[in-house]
């Protein structure tokens, strides 16, 4: 089987220059330097016109740099009723404004446990979930949206919780963070060629060999 990486930065690379600057001077320095991916970071919100994302796309296009987003940090799955809302919106503009920006996949990070049973969480989560997934479907926004695995065991973001996410409907896939999966237990684990190599054993069968092909860490891609 043939690999194919790409390797980039999440925001612009620092060496970018002030013209043409921004995303689309990202993108040209990028490429300058060999790197052919680029992860836009929208992290504290989004705050793009739509005339932005032609630009960005058709500098994206030209160089053949590939696209990803990380949306805004304050998302939240878990979130109550009344500040779900607010999570609801940054994640589905992420993902409408990376759209049009060219972006193919869009990277978040999922919430907390707050003290709840993950199991119990993922209930409140992954319906939650669906209805982005399929108001972004139904407006032509097609993008992978893609749960970060998180680094810290309180945090709603465990590989099972993104595999259990990513099953349960279309348009979801694993963002997987080596660094957050090794830290996440705390006893020095997830270290080894071996527990990678289960780990990505259970990947494929949860979601299947094509999957598996297209696995995206925050500025790696496969």
């Amino acid at each position: 089987m043939s690999l194919s990486f790409k390797f980039g930065t999440v925001g612009s690379p620092s060496g970018t220059p002030k013209k043409p600057g921004g995303s689309v001077g990202a993108i040209e320095f990028s490429k300058s330097i060999g790197l052919d991916t680029l992860e836009l970071g929208w992290v504290q919100s989004v705050r793009v016109t739509e005339a932005t994302c032609a630009l960005i796309k058709a500098a994206s296009e030209a160089q053949s740099v590939a696209l990803s987003v990380h949306a805004p940090y304050f998302i939240n799955l878990n979130a109550t009723a009344e500040e779900w809302p607010k999570s609801r919106k940054r994640l589905m503009d992420a993902a409408h404004y990376g759209y049009l920006a060219g972006a193919t996949d869009i990277i978040f990070h999922p919430g907390s446990y707050f003290g709840n049973d993950p199991a119990e969480v993922l209930k409140v989560a992954i319906p939650r979930l669906k209805g982005c997934v399929d108001e972004l479907k139904k407006n032509g926004d097609m993008v992978t949206i893609r749960p970060e695995t998180m680094g810290k065991s309180a945090m709603l973001g465990s590989i099972e919780d993104a595999l259990a996410m990513s099953a349960a409907m279309d348009m979801v896939q694993p963002c997987i963070d080596f660094a957050h999966m090794h830290a996440r237990p705390g006893d020095g684990s997830m270290n080894t060629y071996e527990e990678w190599s289960k780990l990505l054993t259970n990947y494929k069968k949860v979601l299947g060999a094509k999957a598996l092909k297209k696995l995206t860490h925050p500025s790696l891609r496969h």
